[in-house]
C-alpha cells in the first residue's frame, strides 16, 4: 500500500495534507448529496483510502464515509441517522468510523418444527473501525472493534422453535446461540498491511460473518435469513461464533488472495482467553476473482483441520443408565449435557468446503463495476451462488452439503435499492448419527433439505423491511423430539443502519 497515493479530484478529497475539512462540508447534509465519498489525502497509507472493501467486510455491513455513503433529506440518505451536522464526516476524514446496526425480526412457525408460534428477535451492532493512516498514527493499519447485543425472546428455546441442523436464522447465532440479554465484543482486532501484497490479522474475530463469503448476499440483515445461505453449515460443529485469530494473507495479483491462520476453538464472546490454544484450528484457503463475458465472479476453496475432540459417532457412548439417554441425545444434537456422560472421542477432524458466485446480468455502467466492487457496494443485478462441503461422518453431524441462490438487486429503476432472493439447501446427516438415535430413540432421521424466499423492501436507503418465508423438510432435532417431517417458517425483519 503506496501512501503517495494522489487523491481524486471531487468534492471529499482535500488537496492539502491536514485531512482538515472545507467549510462546505461542515454544514449539515452536505457534500453526501452528490453521491459517493471519495479518497482523503494523507501522509501514511490509509486502507479505508485505497483498500475501501475492507471496512464493509469487517462490519458485515455499510460504512458511513467510504464510496456509496449518500447524504441530504431522511429518504434518500444511506444512514438514517445522516451526517450529525458534518461531525461524522469529519471523524470519518481522520479516520474514525462509527456504525450501527439493528435487525428486529418477527418469527412464525405456522407448522411442523419444534414449537408453534411466534417470537420476537432483536440483534444490535456497533462496530467503531480506527484508520491508523488517516488518524497519523501509522500506514496500513485498521483497528476494529465490534460490539453485539441479541435481545427479544427470554430463552433459546422459545427461539431454535424450528429444530433444524443450523438456525434457520442467523441472528441466533450471535453473539452466540445462548447469550440472550447480553452486549458482549464479539471483535477486537488489528488488521495490518505489511507491503502491497501481505497482510495480517490479529484478535478476536466473528467467525459467522467473515469466512466463506460470496460476491453478495452475505448478510443476514439485509439479505438470507438463513444460516445455510450465509455460512457452511460444517463451520459451527468446529467454530464458535467468535474466536481469537491469527491469520496472514497473501495476494500475488489483483485476481488472486491466499489466506492461512490458527484461530482457538475456545473463545467465546464472554470471555477472553479460557484455555486459549489448548487446541487449534487450521483454517486455510484461496479467494480467485474473474469475469466471464465482463460479469464478475468468485470463487473460494477452503479446509480447516482442529485438534480439538469431537464425539466419535461410531461408538459415541460407554454403558449409559436409562436416565441418561434424553441427555446423551441432546449432546448428540448439539445441546449441552447437564450431568456428566460417558463420552467417547475422535482427537482430530477436518472439513473441506468451498463456493462460487457469478453475476448473470448487471446493469450498472461498466466503468462503476470496479469502483463499486472494491468499495464493497452491491452491483445492481442478477446472480446465482452456492456452496458445498464435505467432513468425515464419524465427527461430524452435517457430512455433505449444498446449497444454492438467486440473487437480485436494484432491477427497478423505481424501486433501485430493493433485493430478492430464492435459495435451496441439502444437508446430509451422518450415517453413524442417524444409527445413534435409532438406537437411542428409534427415530428415523432423514437428510434434512430447506427452501427460502425474500423480498428486501427499501422503504429508504437505511430502513429496510424484509419479509421472507422459509419450508424446511426433515429439520434434525424436530424429526428425533416429535417426529416431525417439516417446518414452515415466516420471518420479517425490520433492519436499519444508522
Amino acid at each position: 500500500m503506496k501512501s503517495d497515493m494522489r487523491p481524486a479530484q471531487d468534492q471529499s478529497a482535500s488537496p492539502t495534507h491536514d485531512n482538515g475539512p472545507t467549510e462546505e462540508e461542515t454544514a449539515c447534509f452536505h457534500a453526501t448529496e452528490a453521491g459517493a465519498r471519495g479518497p482523503v489525502a494523507t501522509k501514511k497509507a490509509s486502507v479505508a483510502t485505497l483498500a475501501p472493501v475492507f471496512l464493509p467486510f469487517f462490519n458485515n455491513g455499510p460504512v458511513f464515509g467510504l464510496p456509496g455513503t449518500k447524504g441530504g433529506d431522511f429518504r434518500h440518505r444511506s444512514q438514517l441517522s445522516g451526517d450529525w451536522c458534518g461531525v461524522r464526516t469529519d471523524l470519518a476524514r481522520h479516520g474514525f468510523f462509527f456504525d450501527l446496526y439493528s435487525t428486529s425480526a418477527y418469527q412464525n412457525i405456522a407448522s411442523g418444527g419444534l414449537q408453534t408460534g411466534n417470537t420476537s428477535i432483536q440483534n444490535t451492532q456497533l462496530s467503531i473501525n480506527v484508520d491508523t493512516g488517516r488518524a497519523g498514527l501509522w500506514s496500513g493499519g485498521v483497528l476494529h472493534i465490534t460490539l453485539e447485543s441479541r435481545y427479544g425472546s427470554s430463552s433459546p428455546q422459545d427461539t431454535f422453535t424450528v429444530g433444524s441442523s443450523v438456525p434457520q436464522y442467523t441472528g441466533l447465532a450471535i453473539p452466540g446461540p445462548f447469550f440472550v440479554h447480553n452486549v458482549l465484543p464479539t471483535e477486537y482486532f488489528l488488521f495490518q498491511s505489511l507491503s502491497p501484497k501481505v497482510a495480517v490479522l490479529v484478535g478476536k474475530v466473528n467467525v459467522v460473518t467473515h469466512a466463506d463469503q460470496t460476491l453478495f448476499g452475505n448478510t443476514y440483515k439485509y439479505d438470507f435469513a438463513n444460516l445455510n445461505f450465509n455460512k457452511n453449515p460444517m463451520a459451527l460443529n468446529f467454530y464458535n461464533t467468535t474466536s481469537l485469530a491469527a491469520v496472514g494473507f497473501w495476494m500475488p495479483s489483483k485476481h488472486l488472495t491466499a489466506f492461512a491462520g490458527v484461530f482457538d476453538p475456545n473463545t467465546e464472546a464472554n470471555n477472553l482467553a479460557t484455555k486459549a490454544f489448548d487446541r487449534v484450528n487450521v483454517y486455510g484457503g484461496a479467494v480467485f476473482s474473474y469475469k466471464i463475458g465482463n460479469l464478475p465472479g468468485q470463487s473460494w476453496a477452503q479446509a480447516n483441520w482442529t485438534n480439538k475432540p469431537k464425539i466419535d459417532l461410531t461408538s459415541p457412548f460407554g454403558q449409559l443408565s436409562p436416565s441418561d439417554v434424553s441427555q446423551a441425545i441432546g449432546v448428540l444434537l448439539g445441546i449441552p449435557s447437564a450431568r456428566a456422560l460417558p463420552i467417547s472421542y475422535k482427537g482430530k477432524s477436518w472439513v473441506t468446503i468451498g463456493n462460487v458466485s457469478q453475476y448473470l446480468f448487471v446493469k450498472d455502467p461498466p466503468g462503476d463495476i470496479a469502483e463499486k466492487l472494491g468499495s464493497g457496494q452491491p452491483l445492481r443485478g442478477i446472480g446465482l451462488f452456492g456452496r458445498i462441503g464435505y467432513a468425515p461422518e464419524e465427527t461430524n453431524p452435517v457430512t455433505r452439503d449444498a446449497s444454492v441462490a438467486l440473487f437480485a438487486n436494484g432491477l427497478s429503476e423505481h424501486r433501485p435499492n430493493d433485493s430478492f432472493g430464492l435459495g435451496i439447501y441439502h444437508n446430509g446427516i451422518s450415517e453413524p448419527l442417524k444409527n445413534d438415535l435409532a438406537r437411542l430413540n428409534g427415530a428415523t432421521l432423514r437428510n434434512e433439505q430447506g427452501l427460502e424466499v425474500f423480498y428486501d423492501v427499501a422503504i429508504t436507503p437505511a430502513v429496510r423491511l424484509i419479509p421472507g418465508y422459509q419450508h424446511i423438510w426433515n429439520p434434525m432435532t424436530a424429526q428425533v423430539a416429535k417426529r416431525e417431517r417439516v417446518a414452515d417458517v415466516f420471518l420479517l425483519r425490520l433492519s436499519l443502519t444508522f
